[in-house]
């Protein structure tokens, strides 16, 4: 079973990643978080995968309440997904303009 700490929940974390480790250490499945969300399952696997975020804003107050944390953190947690895949954007394009010898 995953420890959970609430002064590392968001140190470091993507939004995913915070949602894995609190389905985890509540031990639901992510049809049962999803349904607590109000979301589909499949929206929640994009969510932990850090592909998408949440669209409506009714799902961050149900998040950060799932979650455990205030609305500030929670904030942070979404910004360090933004940066992840920024950071996975610039990577690829630095491997296509390696392979392509530029």
């Amino acid at each position: 079973m995953i420890r959970y700490d609430r002064r590392v929940m968001t140190k470091n974390l993507t939004l995913g990643q915070a949602l894995r480790l609190q389905r985890e250490r509540l031990d639901l499945s992510q049809t049962e978080v999803a349904e607590r969300l109000k979301t589909t399952q499949g929206n929640l696997s994009r969510w932990e995968r850090d592909l998408t975020e949440p669209r409506e804003t009714e799902t961050y107050l149900d998040l950060a309440a799932f979650l455990e944390i205030p609305l500030r953190d929670l904030a942070h947690l979404i910004a360090t997904s933004a940066l992840h895949r920024a950071l996975n954007e610039i990577a690829l394009l630095q491997d296509q303009v390696a392979d392509e010898g530029l």
